[in-house]
């Protein structure tokens, strides 16, 4: 009885593919909405998964390495790439060598009593020197600044020195460009991702071997 009717036919045929073509643009419509706010929170879970992996991998590396300066394993060091190619970078997983900066400082001591059970302190005593932590990067002008870790301005520990020893690994970011400052620093003319991390400890009294196991003061 259809086939009587070839103007229905054609009605009906019109009328399905209206129906199918407004579901096909409901589903457009849908994904336009939904589906960008997606693809954003599964890139922001991406870059804090792949910051909270950064920063584990440096605090371990880096305490790793400083255990070398606070035993006086490395002594024959002379500057801060050497340390991270030596010492720093084999005790991280996953992050670039020339990524990684480093920098060691001298923490001045307060005069004071030092107790005979804590004979490894020098004379003269200091504060706690987990108080020289910043937790904080180097930012000068809303710019990283990583001019005091030159490899050159290095200085290696010296026997029962107080020290502070900053690490940053600086890498790409996925969706830094969307909430700078908060994702991104800037640095060098772009957006990067910067995770720090920093260790404040007492080198041993141990042995100097070579000449370059020097105090910071002297550098």
């Amino acid at each position: 009885m259809i086939g009587c009717f070839p103007l229905a036919n054609t009605r009906l045929a019109a009328w399905l593919s209206r129906g199918w073509l407004d579901r096909r643009s409901a589903a457009a419509v849908e994904f336009a909405l939904v589906g960008g706010p997606f693809i954003f929170i599964m890139l922001f879970v991406v870059e804090i998964s792949a910051d909270l992996y950064e920063q584990e991998s440096l605090d371990t590396g880096l305490h790793q390495a400083v255990r070398m300066l606070q035993t006086g394993n490395a002594q024959n060091v002379l500057n801060g790439s050497t340390f991270v190619s030596t010492y720093l970078c084999p005790n991280t997983i996953l992050l670039s060598c020339s990524s990684l900066y480093i920098n060691v400082q001298s923490l001045t001591l307060n005069v004071g009593t030092v107790p005979t059970q804590y004979s490894y302190i020098p004379q003269g005593g200091y504060t706690d020197f987990y108080n020289y932590t910043t937790g904080t990067l180097p930012m000068a002008n809303g710019q990283l600044n990583l001019s005091s870790f030159a490899s050159a301005q290095f200085c290696n520990a010296a026997p029962s020195e107080t020290l502070l020893v900053t690490a940053i690994y600086v890498g790409p970011t996925i969706i830094g460009n969307m909430l700078p400052n908060v994702l991104s620093v800037s640095y060098n003319g772009s957006l990067v991702h910067a995770v720090m991390s920093q260790v404040a400890t007492v080198a041993e009294n141990f042995t100097v071997t070579t000449a370059t196991g020097q105090a910071a003061a002297s550098c």
